[in-house]
């Protein structure tokens, strides 16, 4: 938030307001004083007038730059409707020429500063020159004045008769004669009153206005010191570039910036693949000790199958024999059988008488 020119505006005019009610009580001898040399008092406060308009002018400049720069400050971009500014033109054409990189290099932002600087102080030039004026001026009608007193006082002295022995006459012929020192000697003081304090009103103007205009150039350095710290990547060019582009013109500063920049940028990038190629390092790590425990698995399926098959033949070997002992037993149990059935058959049928 920029601070509002017009309170100093408003000091001004309270001190104005004082001094025009005092001049206003002090009327009557200020009119007798003015009337001392109305030719040379008059272009004293014709150059007072002239110097307090100046000062609220001065001041009233300030308002339109304060508010292009907090519209600026708001939208965050230049807008090509609004008036460009006067006072801040160096920031116009900076902010227009960084519009594309959004980027303010620290000389950059010394060289504008520096240029609004003394745009603001050619502005304060005229009103430092007319308090010199009105002291010069001053100055003048009190050497003006005292030449002519002396020039008077050489005359009334050249022209006393000191032949003779009246000294009624002497006497009225020295006091008419001091009319016309006493005249120099009121050009001569008022003179030096209008300019001493026409010269006293225009220092406290220009006070007023040198305050406001370090308020404005603090407020704009704060904003733009920010700006540069918000735009600017820390730690992107180091001491030894900074101290190089110093050197160097503008372009060859910048253009050796965006290097360090770069090379900073880059810097980063290296590490962050590093980071990642470690990161791929320990994944394909783990992947491999995966497939080795796969392969340990396949292994024993394997074997198991193997296992497996060994058992089953086995089992049929096993089998086999088993049928074939069966089948022996069987045989040889029928064969018993046989036998037997054959014995009994044997027993039971008669036997035959032999013939004789």
């Amino acid at each position: 938030m920029m601070t509002n020119p017009h309170r100093y505006l408003i000091r001004m005019l309270i001190f104005l307001l004082v001094v025009f009610t005092i001049a206003g009580l002090l009327y009557a001898p200020l009119l007798q004083a003015f009337m001392g040399n109305p030719a040379l008092n008059g272009v004293i406060l014709g150059a007072l007038v002239l110097g307090i308009l100046y000062s609220f002018r001065q001041i009233l400049r300030l308002d339109p730059e304060r508010r292009w720069l907090m519209n600026v400050q708001k939208s965050g971009k230049l807008d090509n409707r609004q008036v460009k500014p006067v006072l801040l033109a160096t920031v116009y054409a900076m902010l227009a020429d960084q519009r594309q990189e959004s980027q303010l290099s620290a000389l950059s932002l010394r060289s504008v500063l520096d240029g609004v600087a003394a745009r603001l102080d050619e502005g304060r030039e005229i009103s430092r020159y007319m308090i010199g004026l009105l002291v010069f001026l001053g100055l003048l009608g009190t050497f003006w004045g005292l030449l002519q007193t002396i020039g008077a006082v050489g005359a009334v002295v050249g022209s006393i008769d000191t032949a003779s022995t009246d000294f009624d006459a002497m006497m009225k012929q020295l006091k008419g004669g001091l009319d016309a020192p006493l005249s120099g000697m009121s050009t001569a003081f008022s003179s030096s009153l209008f300019g001493l304090a026409g010269s006293l009103i225009l220092g406290f103007l220009d006070l007023q206005l040198g305050q406001a205009m370090g308020r404005f150039f603090n407020e704009l350095e704060d904003w733009l010191s920010a700006f540069a710290r918000f735009n600017d990547r820390p730690g992107a060019a180091d001491a030894n570039t900074g101290a190089l582009a110093a050197g160097m013109s503008e372009e060859a500063a910048r253009a050796l910036i965006h290097l360090g920049n770069s090379i900073a940028a880059g810097e980063d990038n290296r590490a962050k693949v590093l980071d990642q190629l470690t990161n791929v390092n320990m994944t394909l790590a783990a992947l491999n000790e995966a497939l080795s425990d796969d392969r340990r698995l396949r292994e024993q399926l394997a074997q198991l199958n193997a296992g497996i098959a060994q058992l089953s033949a086995d089992l049929a070997e096993d089998r086999s024999k088993s049928s074939l002992a069966v089948t022996t037993e069987l045989r040889t149990l029928a064969g018993a059988i046989n036998k037997m059935a054959a014995g009994n058959r044997a027993a039971v049928t008669p036997r035959r008488p032999k013939e004789s």
